[in-house]
């Protein structure tokens, strides 16, 4: 199994360009926290990743404790987790908070955002991806701040983690071509908007993020910890796989070691040092995510639901939803409905659908159930091809 394909796919990220940004020397904005994010940008949001991309001119960036990173034109850079930074035309300049330049976003259009004292221009694009469910142990594997650059016709990868107070530079061959092409558009649908612009932004941020999410797996997880770090290790992304690939089996750490061919010690050790909790904390946590999607999704019951994600009664899923989620499932859904129907401006409950893949891939038929983890000792570049292609026509 695809694990990382699996993870998009359940926690469903989305994407968005909600400003352009023209500001003149001097200019200096210090960005939302990352708990006043969904709020500002999208309601029931409990991820967001931003991103910006240089038009135009020259700027820095500071993030945290890291040293202030110079961007020009055609770089991109990503803020995983949301983090608090300042985009400035000096980094010896005092930001404002953005809420003073940019009262209140619009999710209807793209904005665009003048500022400044009437120096020098530097244009960019702001932009966010978000899902309403916060997969952690993804986005805390990533970079406090990754800048994607074009230099001499090769990509280069600029990570730089709060943890090391330093960054680390990757070249990737052979990327440079699609990923220009890829955020040419991009700038050129933001600036030249035409019909269905905002929807076409989207996929592509969305698809620009991934590969990124790609290109830590293969690069800049080597040597660290995290889940990214964890699916590259031979033993623990073995894990990883099984559990992702039936959820739903009454795992023990034994058999998952015995599947992964380690000891039930190294893979224990292995795994809490790799991606920060043991193999039944994190299936515990992945049935959760299951969980919401089908409670949101779908019109089954909770025994059912309870069923199809590895539990063998209610009320033993009652417990370990209360545990991680912090309310029980019933009222959670309750007040998804509310909020999806207050988002969509409908007096009633948005109608609940089920698809096919979903319930599939959540319970093998062949398994028997659990009371859950707790019960047994606390489980190419075609993308890029194609879409180079498809942008061409």
């Amino acid at each position: 199994m695809d694990v990382l394909s699996e993870v998009l796919r359940v926690i469903r990220l989305f994407g968005a360009v909600h400003f352009l940004g023209k500001f003149t020397h001097p200019w200096a904005f210090l960005s939302s926290s990352p708990d006043m994010l969904p709020a500002r940008l999208e309601p029931g949001a409990e991820s967001i990743t931003q991103f910006h991309v240089m038009v135009s001119g020259r700027c820095w960036v500071t993030c945290g404790k890291l040293p202030p990173i110079e961007l020009e034109t055609g770089d991109v850079f990503v803020v995983a987790r949301g983090d608090q930074h300042v985009m400035t035309s000096d980094p010896e300049l005092t930001p404002v908070p953005i809420k003073e330049i940019y009262a209140q976003p619009s999710r209807d259009q793209i904005k665009v955002l003048r500022h400044g004292g009437g120096g020098e221009e530097t244009r960019f694009i702001c932009g966010y991806l978000h899902s309403d469910q916060r997969f952690s142990p993804l986005l805390d594997a990533m970079p406090a701040l990754l800048c994607i650059r074009v230099r001499d016709g090769r990509l280069i990868l600029e990570a730089a983690a709060e943890d090391l107070l330093s960054t680390k530079l990757f070249t990737i061959e052979h990327q440079a071509g699609w990923w220009e092409a890829a955020i040419d558009h991009l700038v050129r649908e933001a600036t030249q908007p035409g019909p269905g612009n905002r929807a076409l932004l989207g996929r592509l941020a969305e698809l620009l993020f991934m590969e990124v999410v790609r290109w830590q797996l293969s690069f800049v997880a080597e040597g660290r910890r995290g889940w990214l770090a964890g699916l590259n290790d031979l033993q623990v992304g073995r894990a990883l796989t099984l559990l992702h690939a039936e959820p739903a089996r009454p795992w023990t750490v034994e058999e998952l070691a015995q599947r992964a061919a380690t000891s039930r010690a190294a893979l224990a050790k292995r795994f809490v040092e790799l991606v920060g909790e043991t193999p039944m904390q994190y299936l515990t946590g992945w049935r959760m995510h299951l969980a919401r999607r089908l409670l949101s999704e779908s019109p089954l019951g909770l025994g059912e639901i309870a069923s199809r994600v590895g539990y063998d009664s209610e009320a033993a899923f009652n417990r370990a939803f209360r545990r991680v989620v912090g309310i029980p499932p019933a009222s959670w859904r309750q007040a998804k409905a509310s909020t999806q129907a207050t988002e969509d401006g409908q007096p009633g409950q948005r109608e609940p659908h089920v698809t096919d893949d979903l319930h599939h891939r959540v319970l093998p038929p062949q398994h028997s159930h659990s009371n859950g983890p707790e019960s047994h000792g606390r489980a190419d570049n075609a993308v890029p091809r194609a879409f180079l292609a498809a942008i061409r026509r």
